[in-house]
């Protein structure tokens, strides 16, 4: 299984399973947890990212995988959280294993099915590489600066950023395999992992409100047509990166999300 870390880590506390976005890794919904301090959260990095060693990278074995890992862990019911691509991966988690999963919380992303807005194209992901430690510094504090965060923010993002990197042979590189980059990107292009079919557990869907197209109310539309129970929320001053750039906004909605179970 690829690499876990679980927050919070109680006997009696509800869990969530928590899948990062393409590039990104688990450590991105420490902050998040951070804020849900009353569930124990299980992050789980993506197969071929944060030099995780492995080969496979199929979304099919990742969940199976993942199964297993929560029989390890004696956990027998989560909370189902996805940032990017991690949205469409636990629709497929839960397609496969409904009967463990309490809800599910789906963050900017999993709301269409991305080969029907990709025109076709199946270019490949190059993944970036600095020679010098200043000039990715200054790349990631100017893209830091361009957002509208608080600046407590802002500092731990950049920190996450630059985590995002390796020194290997005196130059910078990314942490993730870019043949894995490349693997699931495709996948989540070819397949459409979206529930077709109303759900069975209360479902979220929290929308950043920056960096959109004009395709952005067709999705919803569409999303609201197969999934008419959803809540749908768009957060002010937000950014893709959710779990990280607005992680309170995402706590209070998930846990009016978890109340509505007990009612």
């Amino acid at each position: 299984m690829s690499q876990s870390i679980l927050y919070n880590q109680g006997n009696n506390k509800p869990t969530i399973v928590a899948i990062p976005a393409l590039g990104d890794r688990k450590e991105i919904y420490e902050s998040l947890a951070e804020n849900l301090k009353e569930f124990q959260l299980l992050a789980i990095d993506l197969p071929g990212h944060n030099n995780e060693a492995s080969k496979n990278f199929s979304i099919e074995t990742y969940i199976e995988e993942l199964k297993r890992l929560l029989a390890e862990l004696s956990i027998s019911e989560v909370h189902l959280i996805g940032n990017s691509i991690g949205a469409w991966i636990i629709q497929h988690f839960y397609k496969k294993f409904p009967e463990i999963v309490l809800s599910i919380t789906l963050l900017d992303a999993g709301h269409y099915f991305i080969g029907d807005y990709s025109g076709g194209e199946d270019e490949e992901i190059e993944l970036p590489a600095v020679e010098k430690l200043e000039d990715l510094q200054q790349a990631i504090q100017e893209q830091v600066e361009a957002m509208d965060m608080p600046s407590f923010m802002k500092e731990k993002f950049t920190v996450y950023l630059l985590g995002n990197f390796v020194n290997r042979d005196g130059i910078y590189v990314h942490h993730s395999d870019a043949v894995a980059v490349n693997a699931l990107s495709k996948a989540v292009t070819k397949t459409n992992y979206c529930l077709k079919e109303e759900s069975g557990v209360p479902l979220l869907l929290l929308l950043a409100d920056k960096e959109k197209d004009e395709s952005e109310a067709e999705k919803k539309v569409a999303f609201r047509l197969s999934q008419s129970e959803a809540i749908i929320k768009v957060i002010p001053k937000s950014h893709h990166l959710l779990p990280i750039t607005n992680p309170a906004y995402v706590s209070v909605h998930f846990k009016e999300l978890v109340m509505s179970l007990k009612q």
